[in-house]
This record gives C-alpha cells, structure tokens and sequence, in this order.
C-alpha cells in the first residue's frame, strides 16, 4: 500500500508546486517598471526551469500579464517567457546550465532579443535605456530566483537572493494603489522593512531597506527615490536607538517616517505617513508567535551552520590524521647488509682475477670469515686498511690494493646512504608531526566550545620594559598581552637568541603567531607545540630557536596554567611569601618537534604579583637577590616593580644580554586601568 501512496504523493506536490509557480508569475507581472516592463515575471519564468514548473510559471505569468498589463507590453512579455522556457527545456543538458551566469545570459539575450525591436523602432533614447535597464534587472532576478526558492540552505547562504524575491514581491504589491495614492502593497512594504530592522544587524537592514525604497519608487515611475530615502532613514535610527523591545522599535521607526513625511508636500508626506503608520500598526498586531518563530528559526539557522562549519572542521581533521598517519607509518626504511661493501667491491676488482674461482667458490666460507672481521673495523674508523683484514687474505690476494681501495670507496658510498636514509626518517617524522598538529589544531576549533564574554571578576594591572644589551638600540625580547573571548588573560615573553634585530625579529614572530592562534580559539599547548615545529623547521637554514614564557589566566576564576620553553624561571608573590616556578626543557626550536612545553597550574588572588623575566634580568643559578626583592616590595604599582627590578639586576647580571619584564598584578580592590 505504502509503494502506492508514494508515486500519489509525489505527484500532488509537483503540482502543488506549479500551482505555487503559476500565482508567484501572476503576482510578479503586477510589477511593472521603467515603462510598462515586467523584467520581474521574465526572471521568474527563467527561474522556474524545464518541465512542470516551468510551465506552470509561464502560464501564470501569461495569465497575469494579460489581466495586468496593456495588451503590447502582455504580448512582449509573453513572447520573452515563451522563448525563455524553450530555451530552458533545450539546455537543461548542458554543464554550464546550473551556472548563474547562464541563466542571467540566457534570460538577458532572449529579452533583448523581443524588447530591442521596439526600443530601435521608437527612435527614442529613453526608451533604448529602459529597455536595457529592465533587461538587466530580468537578468539579475533569475538566478536570485532560483536560489531562493530551491531550499532553506540556499536561502541562508544567499540571503541577498531571498531579499531580491523580497523585493520583486513588494513591486508587484505596490504597483496596486487607490484613488487617494494609497498603495496597500507600500505598507507591506514598510511592515517588512520594520521586522527586518528590529531582527537583523544594522547594515543589513539599512541594506535591505534601500532595495526595498527602491523597488517602492520604480514602481510609482515618479522618477523620484523618495520610498528608498524614507526606509534608509527609518530602519538607521531604529538600528542605532531599538532595544528589544517590539513597541520600542515601532514607535522609532514610526518617529522617523513621521520627522521625514513632514517636511514633504501635502500629498506625498501625507500617503507616505499613512502608508508608513499603516505598516507600523501591522507589525504591532503580529503575533508573538510569528516572532518568536522567526527569531527560533533564525538562531536555528546560525546554530547549524555553526554545527556545519564544526562538522567540516572535524572532517578535515580526521583526514588529516589519516594523512600523517599513513605518512608516518607508509614508509618502512630496511637497513642496509653492510655485506653489501664486500659484493660491490668484489663485483669491480674480482671479476676478472686469477684466483677469482679460489676466493668466492673453492674458500668462500674462509672468504666470507675474513670479509666479516674486516667489516667491525670498517665501519667504526670510516675507512679500511691492510691490518683490517687477516693476513691470509690480504697476502694471497693478487689485487688487495685495488680491492681495498674499492671496499673504501664503496663504504663511503654506504655511510652516504645511511645518512641519506637517517635524514629521510628524521624529515618523514617531522612532517608527520607537523600533520598531527594541524590535525589537532582543526580538532580543537571544532570542539571549543563558544562562551559568552562575561564580566570578568578580576581587575588587573600590567607592567612591562624591554631593556637593549649594551651597544644595540633594540631589545631582542618581545611580549605581548591580551584577552580571548572567553575572558581569559594571556601573557607573552619571548627572548630571541642573540641580541638586536635578528633576535627580535624571532621572537616577534613566535609572539605574533602564538597570540594569533590563541586568539582562534586554539588551546595552548596545541599552540606552543606548532610553534615549536615551526621554529625547528626554520632551524634548518637559520638560527631560529626562542624561549617561550605564556601565562593563561582565568580573570573569572584566577586559576591559570604557565607554560615555558627555555624560559628563566617566574615569580609568584603574595604578601612577603614568594614561590619559584623554573623550566629545565630546551627553548622552541631545539626542542623536539612533538616536545610539549612545561606546565604547571598556579592560582593568583587578589594582591598577588606574577613576575616573568628574561635570562638578561636573572636565572635559576642567580636569583636570590631577586627573590628578596620582591619578599620585601610592599608597592601596588607592577610598572615601578619592573623598573626595580631592572634597576637592581643591572648590579647583578649588569647590560652584556638583552633584558626584559613582564608584571601582573591583581589588586586588592576593583577598578582602575589595566595597565600601569
């Protein structure tokens, strides 16, 4: 029974369908612009495609043109659609044939090809640009069209083609008016100008609000743009004064349509306000439920393309993992039989020899025995000599100088190799690596979750120098900080190796980077691993390693986590109480590709001090000094505790390095800038 219904149920929506297809082209020929054209209803029948649908568009716009239109401008109209239809039943084969710009060209050269007979035979300017002008607004309309109504996901990702049918729509309704100039379609118009104001952002509604306007006055053919300055000024001081409130938004916007109505002549201020108010009250009367339904599918719609963007990001990372994976296990490089040596070299000396028969047949095992003592030796000094090889061996060879100078040369030729195959492990590991952390960094972008960014609980102060060695005008330490969006604090001091531009640049870059993906939403010891690999690849033809000093701090919370490649050691400080927080792993670049940085979770209150500093200011082997420092410090301001403490260190580690401190400070009492 179930195989019965299908094919009956199918077939009702597809004429359901046309039938919709059939009144939308009726409704559109009502649209009539640039003198007596219907470029919207054209657009639709091209729209409409091959087959039922679009048969069902040319019958209503058939219909509709005739009951709408003057009987030349019904018949030019129909003589478009009808060639526009053919068209699309002739080249819905092709390729290119789902493409807008078929569509638009198809649409614009079938038109052109009716109206452009009329507009040379009037001989009249204005009529040659009408026509041209109505046969690129048909042009423009079809491929909006067909993107807005083929589905809810085309819509979201096209939304200016939903507010061209929008558009269309509204020409069409307020083209109909009364004796008085009151066009009921105009009001309509100004209730969805309103509900697109009071939903959407500003630009989009000021937008919207323009195409609307001037869908309003093409349709009058007054030559005026008075409906698009009307709506443009009215959905602007709605956006920038509305709160969400609906009587709110309604009674600005009526504000606006009033204060723009007054300074107009008797007849049109008066339609327009009454139009206006009309369009007001309607919104008014609309059910909340309509609202809210709206507003639901409209976080609906941002809530799945947020799940679609997550799904391909998750997407990408498995197949990147796939990838690295068949990277780092595909390959499997065999080592090489140094025995090898041996054959190559007897294959160049022996091949011709004398006692060639007695060496590798008649006394191979004694052969073999004296080849594999000389190989220990051979392959431990790098290069063969008589005393490697048993005296047997070398005094009844005839050729043991030749034999042995080819054995030398192809061990060279085998320690190439094993380098080359060492290298190529190395390379292939490290790429791998370098997929594993794209795969990762994709993983975590698609599972963070999106926090709101509340009040931060936590007031802070920073304060910050960067002092040059002596000699060089720049530092070659650099730092950085900044909130994420999920009220969280970072820190950043990075030293470059060496001193002045070359070392800054380094450190820039790595501060740059790591900042630019924390701000993603990447975690950080994703971030600081990729950066790690990153700085090892450009090891490989400079100088490129850094020390890493990140602190992510909660300011909800104040519980935050420190992480350090390389970094001289930081400071917590509470009242006189002051705790040591060291590293004993490389700096990023020398590290490890895969090497994660080192962790450690620290909680700050408030009145607490976080002190970062560069091996310049001092180390784990000479900080005491600076650990009494900041036990007797009893200030508040963090920028005077850094300049103290470059003060002292310049007794201690004097200026021969670059030197640089970072101070967080949380106060005791809120309020107050943020840094010092």
């Amino acid at each position: 029974m179930n195989k019965l219904h299908v094919p009956r149920r199918e077939a009702v929506g597809r004429i359901l369908v046309c039938i919709l297809r059939a009144l939308l082209g009726a409704l559109l020929s009502g649209a009539q612009v640039l003198g007596g054209y219907a470029p919207f209803a054209v657009g639709a029948v091209g729209a409409a495609g091959p087959g039922w649908e679009g048969l069902g568009a040319l019958v209503g716009v058939g219909l509709g043109a005739l009951a709408l239109l003057d009987f030349p401008h019904a018949l030019r109209t129909m003589a478009c659609c009808v060639l526009i239809f053919t068209a699309n039943n002739a080249f819905c084969e092709l390729k290119a044939y789902k493409k807008p710009w078929f569509l638009s060209t198809m649409t614009a050269g079938l038109m052109l090809t009716v109206e452009a007979i009329y507009a040379i035979r009037s001989g009249s300017l204005a009529a040659a640009a009408y026509c041209v002008a109505a046969t690129a607004l048909a042009a423009l309309f079809a491929p909006c069209c067909r993107l807005a109504l083929e589905s809810e996901d085309a819509r979201r990702e096209h939304p200016a083609a939903a507010l061209m049918l929008l558009t269309g729509i509204l020409t069409a309704l307020g083209a109909a008016q009364f004796e008085s100039g009151l066009a009921p379609g105009r009001a309509v118009a100004v209730l969805a100008v309103l509900f697109i104001a009071f939903d959407r952002d500003m630009a989009s509604s000021l937008a919207s609000a323009l195409c609307i306007g001037l869908a309003m006055d093409i349709s009058t053919a007054r030559g005026e743009f008075l409906h698009a300055a009307c709506y443009g000024f009215a959905a602007l001081l709605t956006g920038f004064l509305r709160q969400k409130s609906r009587l709110r938004a309604a009674g600005i916007f009526a504000l606006a349509v009033t204060l723009f109505s007054l300074p107009l002549g008797l007849e049109s201020g008066t339609t327009l306000l009454c139009e206006g108010l009309a369009g007001t009250l309607m919104f008014l009367l609309l059910p909340s439920r309509a609202l809210r339904s709206v507003h639901a599918a409209t976080e609906d719609a941002a809530e799945a393309r947020e799940d679609s963007i997550r799904g391909r990001l998750r997407e990408s990372a498995e197949a990147i993992k796939e990838l690295y994976e068949g990277v780092a296990n595909g390959v499997e490089t065999k080592e090489e039989n140094p025995a090898i040596i041996f054959d190559r070299a007897a294959e160049a000396v022996c091949r011709d020899c004398a006692l060639r028969e007695t060496c590798w047949e008649l006394e191979y095992r004694r052969t073999f025995n004296a080849m594999s003592e000389a190989a220990g030796a051979l392959l431990e000094n790098g290069e063969g000599s008589a005393g490697d090889f048993p005296q047997f061996f070398s005094e009844r060879c005839v050729r043991f100088t030749s034999f042995l100078a080819a054995v030398n040369s192809e061990l060279r030729a085998f320690r190439l190799r094993r380098q080359y195959r060492v290298r190529l492990r190395d390379a292939n590991a490290r790429s791998a690596a370098q997929y594993a952390q794209l795969s990762e960094l994709l993983r975590q972008a698609a599972e963070r979750p999106v926090e709101a960014a509340g009040t931060a609980l936590l007031d802070y102060r920073i304060g910050l120098k960067l002092r040059p060695k002596n000699g060089e005008l720049i530092s070659g330490d650099s730092a950085e900080s900044f909130e994420t969006g999920g009220g969280e604090l970072c820190l950043l001091l990075s030293d470059g190796m060496g001193s002045g531009e070359d070392a800054r640049r380094e450190s820039s870059f790595a501060v740059h980077l790591i900042e630019r993906l924390l701000r993603a939403g990447i975690d950080a010891p994703p971030t600081l691993r990729t950066i790690n690999s990153a700085l090892s690849l450009r090891a490989e033809y400079s100088d490129s390693f850094v020390t890493v000093d990140l602190l992510t701090l909660s300011l909800k919370s104040g519980e935050g986590e420190l992480y350090k490649y390389g970094a001289a050691p930081s400071y917590v400080k509470r009242g006189r109480r002051v705790h040591r927080v060291g590293c004993a792993c490389l700096p990023a670049g020398l590290a490890d590709g895969a090497a994660p940085p080192e962790q450690t979770h620290i909680r700050l209150e408030a009145g607490s001090f976080l002190v970062m500093v560069t091996d310049g200011v001092a180390d784990a082997t000479d900080d005491e000094w600076l650990r009494t420092l900041l036990a007797e410090w009893e200030g508040e301001n963090p920028q005077m505790l850094v300049s103290s403490i470059l003060a002292d260190s310049y007794a201690h580690k004097g200026t021969a390095d670059d030197a640089g401190v970072m101070v967080l400070y949380l106060p005791e009492r809120g309020g107050g800038a943020k840094e010092a």
